[in-house]
């Protein structure tokens, strides 16, 4: 196939990718770029700008997490490959001017092109943001194509459900640049969107069509909450089935050469086989499911935490609420009825940092200045109190104003 071919062949996949973070081959014949200030560190080689100084930091990072993905995975033990390529471009312009000459498109996000020699393979970035080191980059597209290029750096075509699944899971990494530690965000934005196609029957896939499933198969916006689904129910299970699973799963895409060559079809089959050897695939769609179900959604959290402090179960309401602001940490709702729960329990100092953050995150004026005039009240601080009930009142007089001047009439003279 010529390189004008070849670009159009990969421009007709791209639109036909609801997900656009899947990984893209490159022509074969394309030539390979010569690497800017090229630095090695662990398993990464990084090729940088002209005066570019956060190479070290980013290359600190990026083995970090790549130490996250063999924790499940334990690829690099086993390999003796050559560290993977990682071009650092200044700008969005060069950007789309690198990826356009090698693919003739560009993307919105961070890209790995993968070519026929795994050499080659690299994943192209540029900073998003005025910042040190990987906190340049960091965003759920580095790590999901981060996870791409960990991945098929060991397989040529690993099997669907870990590719969508496990990229879907590490796109909620998070790297923290002062302890060089990786965690793992709550589950959202996809454990909603999980639920409704497990519970629509048109659209659900059973745990034995996400082992079965190849590129092509079914509609992607469908499979990939599914397969993440799957992915996080595998990592987060207690039964040593599934645990064995995961583990000999890793094992079967790993191969015993430098690099398993298997094609997708193949390498989908063996591990869904092996699956099937220890494991009764309807047990484990049932195992699935109430697992599924058991999960809570960021609505399903504020509803409950508002409920148990509504019924002056403060503790509960606490625990939900704490649980939801993982998942949205600036929503200005969950910080007021923090804010409600501390009052209640009569923790002035948490409430009013409570508060004040909901206003901080946009929360409404009126009604927050009414519960840090209530919450100063209550602490004794009258003098803060008469001014937040002011600025309530002035802020919604209809709503406000008659009890702001009740409560400011009951003041201690």
């Amino acid at each position: 196939m010529n390189r004008l071919a070849t670009r159009a062949a990969l421009a007709l996949l791209a639109l036909a990718l609801p997900f656009a973070s899947a990984a893209e081959s490159v022509d074969a014949a394309s030539p390979l770029p010569q690497a800017e200030n090229p630095f090695v560190s662990g398993r990464y080689e990084i090729s940088y700008p002209e005066g570019y100084a956060g190479a070290e930091d980013t290359a600190k990072a990026l083995n970090a997490i790549r130490s996250a993905f063999d924790r499940v995975f334990r690829f690099d033990g086993a390999s003796g490959d050559s560290p993977a390529r990682v071009i650092i471009l200044a700008d969005k312009a060069a950007f789309d001017a690198y990826v356009s000459e090698r693919i003739g498109d560009t993307r919105n996000q961070f890209l790995f092109l993968r070519y026929a020699d795994p050499a080659r393979s690299e994943l192209v970035m540029y900073p998003l943001r005025d910042a040190e080191g990987f906190e340049a980059f960091a965003s759920p597209s580095a790590y999901r194509q981060l996870f791409l290029q960990y991945a098929y750096g060991r397989a040529s075509e690993p099997p669907r459900w870990i590719v969508d699944g496990f990229q879907a899971v590490f796109e909620n990494l998070a790297y923290d640049p002062k302890t060089g530690t990786v965690g793992i965000g709550p589950a959202e934005p996809w454990l909603e969107t999980a639920k409704k196609l497990r519970a629509d029957p048109a659209r659900a896939i059973d745990v034995e069509g996400l082992l079965s499933a190849v590129t092509g198969d079914g509609d992607t916006a469908d499979f990939y909450p599914q397969a993440w689904a799957f992915a996080s129910f595998l990592l987060s299970s207690e039964n040593p089935d599934y645990q064995r699973f995961l583990h000999e799963c890793a094992l079967l895409v790993a191969g015993t050469g430098q690099r398993n060559d298997s094609s997708q079809k193949e390498l989908t089959a063996t591990v869904r086989d092996r699956f099937a050897a220890y494991i009764d695939p309807k047990a484990a769609d049932e195992d699935f499911s109430t697992w599924l179900a058991s999960q809570r959604t960021f609505a399903d959290l504020v509803q409950s935490g508002v409920a148990a402090y509504n019924a002056g179960n403060y503790r509960t309401a606490g625990a939900d609420l704490a649980r939801a602001a993982e998942s949205r940490p600036g929503d200005p709702l969950v910080s007021y009825y923090r804010g409600l729960v501390a009052y209640a329990q009569k923790d002035y100092k948490s409430a009013e940092a409570w508060y004040r953050a909901a206003l901080e995150r946009g929360g409404d004026t009126s009604t927050v200045n009414w519960a840090l005039g209530l919450n100063a009240y209550a602490d004794g601080r009258y003098a803060e109190s008469k001014v937040y009930l002011n600025t309530a009142k002035s802020a919604n007089p209809a709503r406000y104003g008659k009890k702001a001047d009740e409560v400011i009439a009951a003041m201690p003279k």
